[in-house]
Order: C-alpha cells, then structure tokens, then sequence
C-alpha cells in the first residue's frame, strides 16, 4: 500500500512488515529514511516520523499492521542522553530497565544519533535471553556502520557463549563474558544493552554487580515509576532517569519464545551434523555437572553449545546430537578453527525451538 504521512505525525509499523520512503523526508529512531527497503519484523516495531510530509511504500504480512499517533513517541530525555554522550564522545553507557521499557529501541536510537554525528559507537548486548546481536545465550559485540532499524540489522564482530538465557545460573561467567568483550581497546563510545531483570532482591544485587564490573560513565536508567532506585542507589555510577516511550509494544511469554527461536534459527539455518572426535577437540561440560554423568546422552541430548576458537571465541552454536567416550556430534553451521565445544543449559530443536533446560 502507499501512505501519506502528514507533519507532525508519527506512523507505528508493527511487523513483519517492510517500507521504503517514496517522496518527503522521514526518519526513523534517528536515522533518516531512504528509497532502500526496510524491514520490521516479527514482534518488532519502528516508528517513523516526519516533518515536511512523505510518501511510503508499505508491504504489511499477516500479523504486521500500523496505526498513527499525534506528534512524537521519542521522549524528550531520549535527547537529553543522545546530548550527553555525543558531549562524552568515548567511554561506556550502561542502559538498564524492565521488560519492555524500550532498552533495545534506545540503543538503536543512540546508535544512530551518535553516527549522525559522525561518532564511533559500539554496542554490547548483555541480553543473553531476548539477544539481537547474537542468538540467544551468548553476549555479543558490533560497531554500526550504518543507520540501523534495529540491533538485529547488526553482524557480530565477537561473540561468547554464555549457554543460558537467564542470568541466576550464570551470573559470575555472565559478567566475565561482559568483561572479556569490553577489553577490546577501541576508541569508542560503547552502548551496553542489558535484560530486564530488575525486580526482585536478587536481580538488584545482580545489575549492581553488572555495573560495578562495568565501571560506567554513566548509566541510563529507563522506567515506568521508581522500579529502578534500589538498583540505581546501590550503584556507584553517574546515572540519568530515562523515560519510556508512549507507545510500548507489550510481548508475552509466548512471544518472547517465538523471538527466541527466531533469533536461533538465524544461527543455525543451512546447519548439518558434524562429527568430531574428543581426541582433537575439547568437550567442556556445563559447569557443575559431575562427570559421571556425561556418558547419560539422553539427558544431554539437544543442549544448545557453543563452538569455540582457540581463544574462547564463539564461532558458531549447535545442537547437541551425541556425546560418546571418543566422537561428539552436533548439528550447525561450518566451524573454521574450532578447538572447543561447550555445553549449555537451554535444550534445543534444530529449527531453533526451546524444549527445555538441563536439571541437575
């Protein structure tokens, strides 16, 4: 279909949806739209604005859909703190909210502000449930090199396998990982997007950890009410209190599953199965599982694993099809220079769907 977007509109497009501007000027989170084609996907949503008026070309699937609202659903603070790290021009921003607040959309806005203004940015996912850099249990890292609709238009350029999508279980490798991505002595200016655990004790004592083995410059907080004080008080960081945007794009559990095996699927699609013999590469098992129980496939098969580099960089995940006294199998993609494969927690399909997590 073709739309007219009046001034002073804004257009919500909810996936899977694509646009392209056909006439006029229009952006999106910052980032000015062209004639090249974009893509929203599923569970996902892009709001494009516009002050002079624009035409768009707009392609909708099953689920996909738009509605307009009066003026902007950026916030003003959004601004604010696009100000205050183009005045810092190198350093380390941590963002941390609830499910939901629009954490992700923020780092894409930021990205995409701070390329406008022709600085260096990195961004670090620490999302290891709802990731976009990298598929689900791992952290990653990516420099933008150009405007983005959303941290999935991001290629990794490191990755580490975390092999859970919930912190509790892996906090103390968790922020190693964060760490080991952070050393990389890039003059830049680095984003780091976290997950949405903020609630209850633990999770304060977690994201205060987070910060602290971050050490940020500042940290933006994004919150619907004073969700974020606990966390914000214990941490000592400079900090700035974000607004969350007007228009949220609510997710259930179903949902987020969904995304999930999306974002896996984008790893594992053109997989195969591969076989490796444990004289030539390293098995690590899940950490605090006793050895006596590795030879028990039928527990382990299907565990999500990471194979690793000579340096404890991922190169690809997999899927856990056997492990035996001298060959493992795993179904993925092609692994130059593998040297290790560890284990994980999250049981997987080889399409990508969840089916459960190893219990010990």
């Amino acid at each position: 279909m073709r739309y007219l977007l009046d001034s002073g509109k804004t257009l919500i497009v909810r996936g899977p949806a694509s646009l392209r501007l056909l006439s006029g000027r229009a952006t999106a989170l910052c980032a000015p739209l062209r004639s090249r084609k974009l893509v929203v996907r599923q569970e996902r949503q892009l709001p494009i604005e516009t002050s002079t008026g624009a035409h768009l070309e707009i392609l909708l699937g099953e689920l996909g859909s738009i509605f307009e609202v009066d003026g902007s659903t950026i916030p003003r603070s959004w601004y604010s703190a696009l100000d205050a790290l183009i005045e810092m021009d190198q350093g380390k921003v941590v963002i941390v909210g609830a499910t939901d607040v629009g954490k992700s959309t923020l780092s894409t806005f930021l990205a995409n502000g701070l390329l406008k203004n022709k600085i260096s940015s990195r961004i670090v996912d620490a999302d290891i449930g709802q990731a976009d850099v990298g598929p689900p249990t791992t952290v990653g890292s990516a420099v933008p090199s150009s405007y983005l609709s959303s941290l999935v238009d991001l290629v990794p350029s490191a990755l580490i396998f975390i092999g859970h999508t919930s912190p509790t279980r892996v906090q103390p490798k968790l922020l190693n990982g964060i760490r080991r991505l952070l050393n990389n002595r890039q003059q830049s200016l680095t984003i780091i997007n976290t997950d949405g655990w903020v609630s209850d004790p633990d999770a304060i004592v977690y994201k205060a950890a987070l910060i602290e083995a971050i050490r940020p410059d500042l940290v933006l907080g994004i919150a619907i009410g004073g969700e974020l004080e606990p966390i914000l008080s214990r941490a000592a960081a400079i900090s700035m209190q974000i607004e969350a945007p007007a228009t949220i794009l609510m997710r259930s559990r179903r949902d987020r599953r969904e995304i999930r095996a999306a974002a896996y699927r984008r790893f594992l699609d053109g997989g195969k199965t591969r076989t490796y013999s444990v004289r030539e590469i390293h098995v690590r098992l899940p950490y605090g599982l006793p050895q006596t129980e590795s030879a028990r496939t039928s527990e382990l098969g299907n565990l999500v694993v990471g194979l690793l580099d000579s340096e404890g960089y991922l190169l690809q995940i997999g899927v856990l099809l056997a492990l035996e006294e001298d060959l493992v199998k795993v179904y993925s993609r092609p692994a130059d220079h593998l040297r290790e494969i560890e284990l994980g927690y999250v049981k997987l399909s080889a399409a990508g769907a969840e089916l459960g997590y190893l219990e010990f």
